[in-house]
């Protein structure tokens, strides 16, 4: 399961850094009518391709997302960022605490909702700047940390 989650959030958050802009009319409408049906029409800001599918970027509650999508529109996953740890859910906070991670720095944190219905939080860590003599951070390592999380029912 740890595997699967972390593919998925490879997949995604390198899909996005190399996506080209692309214009409406060159989206499949499959791919448009997924988004459309999933969120309002009048939130989308645009469109990016990568070989692997499209994302609508959009706005939706005060919030930029993304929604990852296949060629044929398959709905992959709803990305969104968290802006701070104490926003993470209490039990996706206290596994980052208990991680051997939580005196790193971290870059940013994402919130992942794939179709399966599994939410995960992806968080880009650095153990921060260890410059050597010659002003060359040789010993700064990065991570990625991925935290699924079951999210409670609520009636």
């Amino acid at each position: 399961m740890k595997k699967i989650l972390a593919a998925i959030a490879s997949f995604i958050l390198i899909q996005h850094i190399s996506a080209q802009s692309v214009t409406t009319d060159k989206v499949p409408k499959p791919v448009q009518s997924a988004f459309y049906s999933q969120f309002p029409p009048s939130s989308l800001k645009k469109w990016e391709y990568r070989k692997e599918g499209y994302i609508a970027v959009f706005k939706l509650e005060g919030r930029k997302q993304y929604a990852y999508y296949t060629a044929d529109g398959k709905w992959v996953a709803t990305e969104t960022r968290v802006k701070r740890t104490r926003h993470l859910p209490a039990a996706v906070r206290e596994a980052w605490l208990n991680s051997g991670y939580a005196d790193w720095y971290v870059h940013n944190i994402r919130k992942l909702v794939t179709a399966e219905g599994e939410h995960s939080y992806v968080m880009h860590l650095n153990n921060a700047s260890t410059l050597d003599a010659n002003k060359v951070d040789a010993f700064n390592r990065d991570h990625t940390l991925v935290l699924a999380h079951k999210p409670e029912l609520v009636n």
